[in-house]
């Protein structure tokens, strides 16, 4: 089972806002996640929280656990699906927490 998804994890991908060329190799990390879950001590990200690339453009976090909700979202895991500016997915999570 794959950790569980929080604020602050990273994701790994492209970012394709750029002018040229318009895709870029790129990185970053989830910016948004719910106050009232946490896990592994910080706030734990679901469907719908966002990303931000190194580059400054942003994403959203678009797959999650169809087991596991946090305020009525699927929570984000390892391998969550970014996508907007920001495609690709996430590569880390909580050490000690996760979700089916």
């Amino acid at each position: 089972m794959p950790a569980s998804s929080r604020i602050q994890d990273q994701w790994i991908g492209i970012c394709c806002c750029h002018k040229s060329p318009t895709c870029i190799p790129m990185g970053g990390i989830i910016i948004t996640a719910s106050g009232n879950v946490q896990s592994s001590q910080f706030a734990s990200a679901g469907v719908g929280d966002q990303t931000i690339g190194w580059c400054g453009h942003p994403g959203v976090l678009v797959t999650g656990s169809g087991d596991v909700s946090i305020n009525n979202r699927g929570k984000a895991y390892i391998t969550s699906q970014v996508t907007g500016c920001n495609i690709g997915v996430v590569i880390t999570g909580a050490p000690n927490h996760t979700v089916n």
